[in-house]
């Protein structure tokens, strides 16, 4: 588990926003988040994105979102995500462990095939789901 530039907590709602773009996790089952701020202050230098999140279960990290907040540019927002994603890779390599990676973008690209394209390449080369959502995304857990 990361234990700087965090916060951990259990409450039933957990979000940040920025430039209204939103990032909430519902969280009914009242689970402790370690919600950590990448962006300036995890990772200082290079590409990385604005924020992750560990959902803890039975004192192991069970699922970890990862998060970028973003205006249009969705092909950064990727490269972001990966960069963090690789930099991670010795803490969250566990096997058993469910990741997810969410773009909340300003203006999502049409759902035409550039941005199923996008999704697949980035589950082929990362292992993991990406969703990208226009202004707002929640997500249960």
């Amino acid at each position: 588990m990361i234990n700087i530039c965090n916060d951990y907590n259990n409450n039933k709602v957990v979000s940040v926003s920025e430039n209204r773009r939103k990032f909430i996790i519902k969280n009914s089952s009242y689970l402790y988040i370690n919600r950590v701020k990448v962006d300036d202050c995890y990772i200082k230098n290079g590409e990385r994105c604005d924020y992750l999140f560990e959902i803890i279960k039975n004192d192991n990290i069970n699922i970890i979102f990862y998060l970028e907040l973003k205006g249009k540019e969705i092909e950064k927002a990727i490269k972001q995500l990966e960069s963090t994603i690789r930099y991670c890779k010795n803490i969250h390599n566990n096997r058993n462990i469910k990741k997810e990676s969410h773009i909340v973008s300003s203006r999502v690209p049409s759902s035409g095939t550039s941005l199923q394209n996008l999704k697949k390449k980035f589950k082929k080369d990362n292992g993991m789901l990406l969703f990208v959502k226009n202004n707002i995304q929640e997500v249960t857990i």
